[in-house]
């Protein structure tokens, strides 16, 4: 009996041990058959509607919607008409039940931007014109983003460094919200332009930098402009730098919490170095509630970051990527060390060829990541590096830097380990208290394919969309924790 006891316990033993040394993430990979491509080609993975993936194909000449089931399988095929095959595509907007694409093109003298509304079998429901222009053909900066839960487009341009022309529209309500005309003065659009964001009210923020520059720090400042709707007037804010140079830099408005945030890196002495990092926010309701933070950094995190001892507490190559809001006001800023070299060569092989027949080529780094927990009153939370090593030639870095999942308790930050067919799709689980778990969760050459994370869709909590382009071939992989 006391022997069948003590195997019995060495049993029980073995099996805990089997059970809390195998993985308790698994994964399920899909892939899809491979679709023909041209370079001109572009696409957009619009996500699951209906118990389908969705895809939508812009071509040369055409348009193209293709649906897949959950194991990747192609469910069908259906040619999407819009009033111009040459139409450009600003933003395709989902939701449960159907998707909304927003297009724009010229007819007769005047730049039409139009909404459609189709359902997951891809058949029209509703259509809108969201405005109509005449052709003017003069703007520095056209460009669109969307508000954080889908519903609100912001359209804009900047023309030359005198307007800002604005459209809001609201998809859910296929409507224009706003249509405005915003005056500008004493800027350069190309220099000081930051960014523009719209909350899920659509009120909407552009974002620029005045005096970023050592020669006149005492005067640099954030300069906000945005519309309220109640009042019927434009909202201009100043959000000083308190003498500091900013490095690089990225706003986000927090819905939650109603205030705009942002962070950011500074700079000290050198333009190409960064000493430190900067939290901002402000109440959009009331300019007087702004508050601005510095922090310089840790000495040990910066041997951390650049790998090796140095005198200098600065950090070179580095990109401001994401902010990530926490619920409590405050943020987590993603950063990414990266850089890339310019080479010559000749087309003919010979280092005397005339200078009409050089030819400039790229290298590009893209390596660690470095993450910044900040609390909302401006302090460090914690901070940490996550290492890897990217490096490719000439591919525009299509297939370097991460993929960004969110989950209630964790991030995913997926990557490809190595720029080569043959790799390994790595990931960093980052929890919120900064602990962190590194793993390797799946090998390209297993289904043929090179994987773009960059354009990765997230569609659920454990759910990823992630296109792959191989010889002119797209597949689409669904990856499933």
């Amino acid at each position: 009996m006391r022997d069948i006891k003590i195997r019995w316990n060495l049993l029980l033993a073995a099996y805990c041990l089997l059970l809390f040394s195998t993985p308790i993430f698994a994964q399920e990979i899909f892939v899809s058959e491979s679709s023909s491509i041209r370079n001109d080609d572009a696409y957009v993975i619009i996500g699951k509607i209906d118990e389908h993936i969705l895809l939508f194909l812009d071509k040369a000449d055409s348009y193209e919607l293709k649906a897949y089931d959950e194991e990747m399988k192609e469910a069908w095929t259906k040619d999407i008409v819009l009033e111009n095959k040459r139409a450009k595509i600003l933003t395709i907007s989902e939701s449960k039940d159907d998707f909304t694409i927003i297009y724009r093109y010229n007819k007769r003298g005047k730049i039409l931007t139009q909404a459609r509304r189709f359902d997951a079998k891809g058949f029209i429901v509703e259509k809108d014109t969201v405005s109509m222009l005449p052709n003017r053909g003069f703007y520095s900066i056209e460009d669109h983003t969307v508000s954080e839960d889908r519903r609100f487009v912001l359209i804009y341009e900047f023309e030359f460094n005198t307007r800002i022309h604005a459209i809001v529209y609201d998809v859910q309500n296929m409507k224009t919200v706003l249509h405005k005309v915003f005056s500008i003065n004493d800027l350069d659009v190309d220099r000081d332009f930051v960014e523009a964001t719209v909350d899920n009210k659509g009120k909407p923020y552009f974002i620029f930098s005045k005096d970023n520059r050592r020669t006149k720090r005492d005067k640099n400042r954030f300069y906000i402009i945005s519309y309220d709707y109640e009042k019927q007037f434009a909202e201009e804010v100043n959000v000083s730098m308190s003498g500091r140079v900013w490095f690089d830099v990225q706003f986000k408005y927090d819905n939650l919490n109603e205030q705009m945030v942002g962070a950011g890196l500074f700079l000290d002495k050198r333009y190409t170095e960064a000493t430190g990092y900067f939290y901002l926010k402000f109440d959009t309701k009331n300019a007087d509630t702004q508050e601005i933070h510095f922090h310089d950094f840790d000495p040990k995190f910066v041997v951390r970051a650049i790998g090796k001892e140095t005198k200098h507490r600065s950090i070179g190559e580095v990109s401001v990527r994401d902010l990530v809001l926490r619920q409590d006001g405050g943020v987590l800023m993603v950063a990414e060390r990266n850089r890339f070299y310019s080479r010559t060569g000749s087309m003919l092989g010979n280092a005397y060829a005339p200078i009409e027949n050089q030819s400039f080529r790229m290298d590009y780094h893209y390596e660690d990541i470095l993450l910044f927990a900040i609390h909302p009153d401006g302090k460090l939370h914690w901070n940490d590096v996550l290492q890897k090593r990217q490096f490719s030639q000439d591919d525009d870095a299509r297939f370097s830097s991460y993929f960004l999942m969110h989950t209630p308790r964790s991030l995913r930050f997926l990557y490809n380990d190595e720029i080569r067919y043959k790799t390994t799709i790595n990931e960093y689980l980052v929890g919120i208290t900064g602990n962190q778990e590194r793993n390797s969760i799946y090998n390209t050459e297993t289904n043929d394919v090179s994987l773009l994370l960059r354009k990765a869709k997230q569609v659920a909590a454990n759910e990823a969309i992630i296109a792959s382009e191989r010889r002119s071939n797209l597949k689409l992989t669904r990856l499933v924790y």
